[in-house]
This record gives structure tokens, C-alpha cells and sequence, in this order.
């Protein structure tokens, strides 16, 4: 008996997939593995972007959204990208190292983020009169 189309189609299914449109399961496990790995990764990295935006949070008293923004305008000012940026802001309350670009332009962003008042030195508390 001599192999016809059909088997010769149910071969190629097989390792490519049906015509219907479903994976292979092998396939199909692979493609999923793939991407719960992507899925960790990316969760893993937001975490630390959470926490670097919580050091800036304390650093310029500002709201969360004025914190990641400030991340990700020091990252793009520096050149640093927006994962190692938060590394080190991360560490930097542990370390007290900052790279000198990094730590001028965080600095330069908070100031300029901060309201006026914030911006100018507390005056001199006055004294009472000595008599």
C-alpha cells in the first residue's frame, strides 16, 4: 500500500501544526514556557522600578506619578536605562554611591519638581529680643 496525500499532511501536522489553526503540543509548551519566563522577568523588573520610585518619593517629596516620571527623565537625560537606573537608586540608600551625571540631573529634576517655597532655603528662625 503506497502512502497517499493524507498521510503525507498528517505527517506535516504533526510538527507544524493543522490546518485547523492548533500547535502542536510540544510547540505550544515551548511558546508557553517562553513566555511565563518573559512574564517573570518583566514582574521582577517592575519591582525595582516600584521600589526606586518609592527612594525618589522621599527624596523630593512628590506624588507617585511625579517620582516615575522623574525615573524615567533621569534615565533618559543619563543614558542609563530605565532598569539599571533603578538598581542604582535602590542601593543608593544602603551605599550612599551615585554615579556624578546620575546624581546631578536626580538632583536637578527634584528641584526643579519641588514648588517654589521648597526651593528656596528656610530663613534664619527669629530670635526674641534680648533685653
Amino acid at each position: 500500500m503506497q502512502p497517499d496525500a493524507r498521510d503525507a499532511r498528517d505527517a506535516r501536522d504533526a510538527k507544524t501544526g493543522s490546518d485547523d489553526g492548533t500547535e502542536p503540543p510540544e510547540r505550544l509548551v515551548a511558546r508557553m514556557e517562553a513566555e511565563i519566563a518573559g512574564l517573570r522577568r518583566s514582574v521582577s523588573a517592575h519591582a525595582g522600578i516600584d521600589q526606586a520610585v518609592g527612594v525618589i518619593l522621599t527624596m523630593g517629596r512628590m506624588t507617585p506619578a511625579e517620582a516615575r516620571d522623574t525615573l524615567h527623565e533621569v534615565a533618559a537625560r543619563t543614558g542609563v536605562t530605565t532598569a539599571h537606573l533603578a538598581r542604582l537608586l535602590v542601593d543608593y540608600p544602603r551605599t550612599g554611591l551615585l554615579p556624578g551625571p546620575v546624581r546631578q540631573e536626580l538632583e536637578a529634576q527634584v528641584v526643579r519638581r519641588c514648588t517654589p517655597a521648597e526651593r528656596e532655603p528656610d530663613p534664619a528662625p527669629e530670635r526674641p529680643p534680648t533685653e
